[in-house]
């Protein structure tokens, strides 16, 4: 019976392996751990990203239009009160309708994210499971507004109070002792348990290989501008 090729091409690279010197193994093993931080991040951490920046933007552009019919509804209402014709109500009726539509799809749109003790929550209870990981630490970052985009507006309006913010973003910053393994792992699992979770930055500092510790913040979005219930 002919040997397996892939059982032969393994043994013969880990016996390949074995053979070089300790400095030049450790820069193999070095090289590989970048490789496999490369390909995570590109395969886990972009796409989440990715997806949580289309529901930013898409909040921002219903929001936008809110703003717009509302302006054109007080100024059909100012205009009803000298002049009540027919016709001026059909509009201001229309517009109504519409902008109820915008406000079911912003509400539709915001219960897609995670409120954030339900993210704090979460977190923690996936690390309890992880019995390789330590948390060394949890910060709960101050929640920053996050406003629609500015559209051009006349003299007069610039005039009047700043508008309110859209959403809070809230962020959690951890720091976890442990394995690059096991710190990827833990992200997919957070990721395969509630996909509206998105962290947006991930450091790992290598220690005495293998054990090492990784920073990573989490942010979700929310109505709420406190950390509430946390």
């Amino acid at each position: 019976m002919m040997a397996n090729p892939l059982g032969q091409w393994s043994a013969q690279a880990a016996e390949w392996y074995n053979q070089r010197p300790i400095r030049e193994r450790a820069l193999i093993l070095l090289t590989s751990l970048v490789l496999v931080i490369v390909l995570g991040w590109e395969l886990v951490v972009t796409p989440l990203q990715q997806r949580h920046q289309s529901l930013e933007s898409r909040i921002q552009t219903l929001s936008a239009s809110r703003d717009d019919l509302v302006a054109q509804q007080q100024s059909l209402e100012k205009q009803l009160s000298t002049d009540p014709s027919r016709v001026l109500r059909n509009q201001l009726n229309a517009r109504q309708e519409r902008l109820d539509r915008l406000n079911r799809q912003i509400a539709d749109t915001t219960g897609q994210l995670i409120a954030p003790p339900a993210m704090v929550a979460l977190l923690r209870d996936i690390l309890a499971a992880q019995d390789a990981l330590v948390l060394q630490g949890m910060e709960l970052k101050t929640p920053t507004p996050v406003f629609a985009p500015e559209t051009g507006s006349s003299p007069s309006q610039q005039k009047q109070e700043p508008p309110e913010p859209l959403l809070y973003a809230h962020d959690v910053e951890m720091r976890i002792a442990g394995s690059y393994l096991n710190v990827l792992n833990y992200l997919e699992r957070l990721e395969a348990l509630d996909e509206r979770l998105g962290w947006i930055m991930l450091e790992y500092s290598a220690g005495d290989w293998p054990s090492g510790e990784a920073v990573i913040r989490v942010r979700t979005l929310s109505l709420d501008r406190a950390w509430l219930g946390v």
